[in-house]
C-alpha cells in the first residue's frame, strides 16, 4: 500500500482541528460550585430594605436552615441531606438563625415582579457579613441552595464545591455596609435550568442553608437578587474555539502552496 505524504500531513492537519472542536462539544466531566462574582458590585441595604433568605447571628461557627413547608418559610428546619447535585458532604444543623425583626429568614420566590428570574445564571446571592474587632475575615463552609415547585416540592439542590473564605470583610460597617456576590457556575446553573425547565417554569421558589465559621459579630444574611443573563463561552472553550480554528488555517495555507507546487490553480 502506498502512501502520499502530503495527503497524510493533510489529512493530520484535519484530525488535529476536528479534535479541537469535537472536544468543545464534547462532554466532559466536571465539578459544580457556588462560586464568589468580583464582577458584581449590588451590596445589601440593611434589615427592612430586602427580604433575606437567611440570616445568622451567633459567635464562632454559625449555622442555619429555611426550608419551604407548605409555601411557607420554616426557619430552623433543615432538610437532613445534601444538596442533590454533586454534594459537598456538609450538612448544617440549624443552630444560629437571628431572630426577632422582619425580613430575616424568608423563602424567595423567583417569578415575581421584583426578580424576574428565568434563567439560573440570573441568580445573584449577596452576603452581607457583619465582622469587628481584630479577626475581620470569615469563611462559608457551606451554603446550599433549594429551589421548590408549585407543591412545595424540593426539585433539585446545589451547593459549593469548596469553603468560600473572605479574609477581610470589613469591620463594625453593620448588615449591609459590605457585600459579596455568590452565583452558580455554569455547571450548576445548567443542571438547575434542565431540572427546573424552560424559563424555571417548575421552580417557583428557593430557600437556603448556610454554615460560616469565624463568625465574631452579627448578623451574617443572604439576600435574593438577579440580573439580565448574559452567555459567555468559558476560558477553556475559547481556547478550544482558537485551536480549531488556528488548525484549519494552517491546514488551508498549507493546501494552498502544495497547489501551487502541483500547478493546480
Amino acid at each position: 500500500m502506498n502512501f502520499n505524504f502530503k495527503q497524510l500531513r493533510g489529512a493530520f492537519a484535519i484530525i488535529v482541528a476536528a479534535g479541537s472542536l469535537v472536544g468543545l462539544l464534547s462532554p466532559s466531566p466536571a465539578s459544580a460550585n457556588v462560586i464568589f462574582d468580583g464582577t458584581v458590585t449590588q451590596l445589601g441595604t440593611g434589615f427592612g430594605a430586602d427580604p433575606r433568605l437567611l440570616t445568622l447571628q451567633q459567635n464562632g461557627t454559625e449555622s442555619g436552615c429555611v426550608s419551604n413547608i407548605g409555601g411557607a418559610a420554616a426557619i430552623g428546619t433543615c432538610d437532613g441531606h445534601d444538596a442533590t447535585f454533586q454534594p459537598n458532604g456538609i450538612i448544617p444543623n440549624g443552630v444560629g438563625q437571628a431572630t426577632g425583626g422582619g425580613n430575616k429568614n424568608d423563602l424567595g420566590f423567583l417569578h415575581t415582579a421584583g426578580f424576574n428570574i428565568t434563567d439560573a445564571g440570573q441568580l445573584i446571592i449577596v452576603y452581607n457579613p457583619s465582622q469587628t474587632g481584630a479577626n475581620p475575615g470569615s469563611t462559608i463552609t457551606d451554603i446550599t441552595l433549594k429551589f421548590y415547585n408549585a407543591a412545595n416540592a424540593e426539585v433539585i439542590s446545589v451547593d459549593n464545591g469548596a469553603p468560600l473564605i473572605f479574609a477581610d470583610t470589613g469591620t463594625n460597617l453593620g448588615n449591609g455596609g459590605t457585600g459579596f456576590a455568590l452565583t452558580l457556575d455554569a455547571v450548576q446553573a445548567a443542571q438547575v435550568n434542565s431540572l427546573c425547565g424552560a424559563n424555571l417554569a417548575n421552580c417557583l421558589s428557593i430557600a437556603l442553608e448556610a454554615t460560616i465559621t469565624g463568625a465574631n459579630d452579627g448578623p451574617d444574611s443572604f439576600l435574593l437578587f438577579s440580573r439580565p443573563t448574559t452567555r459567555v463561552p468559558e476560558p477553556a472553550s475559547l481556547a478550544l474555539i482558537g485551536s480549531g480554528l488556528i488548525a484549519l488555517g494552517v491546514f488551508g495555507r498549507w493546501r494552498r502552496k502544495e497547489d501551487t507546487k502541483d500547478g493546480v490553480l
